[in-house]
């Protein structure tokens, strides 16, 4: 039975989950969610996978926008691409694909490296433990999967960091993402290389006099920040003189192959 493992990145940690499921379960292929989203009024399949990252403990809203063009499947099943606990995301996802009267079987949570750089990063010996433990969860995912079964997370967060703090700020916050661009900004390092632009997997970037331009389109996947080769893209003051991340084992060809196509 054919497998379709539907995914959405920004910096790269979902692309490699992704392809581990891809090249361990027979009959499977890889697909972009923003390479598709725009050219088909719905979507079904066999078995569907869908690999994301977790944002303000809920997905992507071109992840949400995905599942809502998600008419049937036979199986399906959802990765949170996190760093650490999804909080109520699963909770959230399970809500979601109720209301789109669509069965998810499975729901896993593979915690990751974290993009968000305003908090900056794991050492690289914990961010090789957390690959190592990632591999294996897959395995665990691809046996699952094969076998048509029903898996649930669990969420280990409180009840004060799911509905108190920092949930009660996602719960605000989570609405205006497509507008939090607007603390972008680039610094003198800029290039006008437009690298930022070709990597945002919505478009949401036009250069102007040789600068990038944020649309208030941002899913806030960090691609433009991360990628940025003189790592001129800043979030405010925040991410000054702060390391940046990429999954080591993804390029940034791979990035702007999984992005939208830019419209000129």
């Amino acid at each position: 039975m054919k497998t379709e493992v539907y995914y959405f990145t920004g910096t790269g940690n979902s692309l490699w989950i992704a392809r581990k499921i891809r090249e361990r379960l027979e009959d499977s292929i890889l697909v972009s969610i923003p390479n598709v989203i725009n050219d088909a009024a719905e979507f079904s399949g066999e078995v569907v996978g869908i690999v994301s990252p977790v944002y303000m403990y809920n997905m992507p809203h071109l992840v949400a926008d995905f599942i809502g063009k998600l008419k049937s499947a036979e199986y399906i099943f959802f990765v949170f691409s996190g760093a650490g606990d999804p909080g109520t995301g699963i909770k959230k996802t399970l809500k979601l694909f109720e209301e789109n009267k669509l069965k998810l079987s499975s729901v896993f949570n593979v915690p990751m490296p974290s993009n968000y750089t305003p908090y900056g990063y794991p050492p690289e010996q914990k961010q090789n433990k957390l690959f190592s433990n990632a591999d294996k969860k897959v395995h665990e995912i691809v046996e699952i999967v094969r076998k048509r079964g029903s898996h649930i997370d669990s969420s280990h967060s409180s009840f004060f960091r799911n509905y108190v703090h920092p949930g009660i700020l996602y719960q605000l916050g989570y609405g205006r993402i497509n507008v939090l661009d607007k603390s972008f900004l680039t610094d003198e390092n800029c290039n006008g290389c437009s690298l930022c632009q070709k990597v945002c997997p919505v478009n949401n970037i036009t250069m102007k006099d040789n600068k990038p331009a944020w649309n208030n389109r941002c899913q806030q996947c960090y691609a433009c920040l991360q990628w940025c080769p003189k790592e001129s893209i800043q979030v405010s003051e925040r991410t000054v003189g702060i390391k940046r991340y990429r999954n080591p084992n993804i390029t940034v060809k791979d990035i702007i192959g999984s992005s939208k196509e830019p419209v000129f």
